[in-house]
């Protein structure tokens, strides 16, 4: 993949990124409109160096840090674009791009080198992982960055932000469909194991770690419908997961040995 490529995808991703910023301290509607375009232009180009990799590779190339780190940032930017076309949050996605830009950045140094893939990769179960395991995800960062801008909301009362039953309307919808894709993502991979492995769980640490995000988000779906969790606390709720998300997927892959490392 083409380092300059990268580099213009980022810049595109900080061009809107700023200009969500502009748009806080001066509110023009073709600002914001244009920060939307800027990152329309950005999902289709990161979309393109994706397919690309995918067919000169010949399967899902997420198998190290740079390509989960790239792939997530891609799943990220289309879940703003989804909740941006359905709620309009407009400088809401100051924060939800910010994070995608740490994630594009973190990609921007490592190697970009596609590698073999082993034979008990082999399989379209396996792109069916990565896909629904990513994209929920990417929901879950975005009920992070909801549940973020949510505590701020009841602090300030801005009008610069959704009000809070918006907020608190888009967090839980984040969640639940977050959830119902790592369910399909635990699914899949159950089913791979058995296929690769002849068994559908194993006790090592990602896989235990995976079901402690299944039952964490669980728990969530089901708070919703309790007073005492919803608002403030079903928000900080969302913050911690999205913490323990970033561990089974980051912290397991780079400091301790399992059967999803990542280099």
């Amino acid at each position: 993949m083409s380092k300059t490529l990268l580099y213009l995808l980022f810049t595109i991703y900080l061009m809107a990124t700023s200009g969500y910023l502009l748009h806080i301290f001066w509110r023009r509607s073709f600002v914001a409109k244009a920060s939307f375009v800027l990152i329309v232009a950005g999902v289709i180009l990161q979309t393109a160096l994706l397919g690309h990799r995918w067919w000169a590779a010949g399967y899902l190339p997420v198998t190290n840090l740079f390509a989960t780190l790239f792939f997530f940032s891609w799943a990220l930017a289309l879940t703003y674009l989804y909740f941006e076309l359905r709620y309009r949050i407009r400088a809401t996605g100051l924060f939800v791009m910010l994070l995608n830009l740490v994630l594009l950045g973190g990609a921007l140094p490592r190697d970009t080198t596609v590698s073999l893939l082993i034979p008990a990769l082999d399989t379209p179960l396996f792109s069916l992982h990565i896909i629904f395991s990513f994209v929920g995800y990417a929901f879950f960062a975005m009920a992070f960055s909801i549940g973020v801008l949510y505590l701020c909301q009841a602090q300030l009362s801005t009008e610069l932000l959704p009000d809070l039953p918006t907020l608190r309307k888009i967090n839980e919808e984040a969640i639940f469909l977050g959830f119902g894709l790592f369910t399909l993502c635990m699914v899949a991979g159950s089913i791979w194991a058995h296929i690769a492995w002849g068994h559908w769980f194993s006790w090592n640490i990602k896989s235990v770690w995976s079901v402690l995000v299944w039952m964490f988000y669980a728990g969530m779906c089901h708070a919703k419908f309790i007073r005492r969790w919803q608002g403030g606390v079903y928000a900080w709720l969302s913050i911690a997961g999205f913490g323990v998300v970033l561990f089974t997927y980051l912290g397991i892959g780079l400091l301790l040995e399992s059967n999803h490392p990542l280099e």
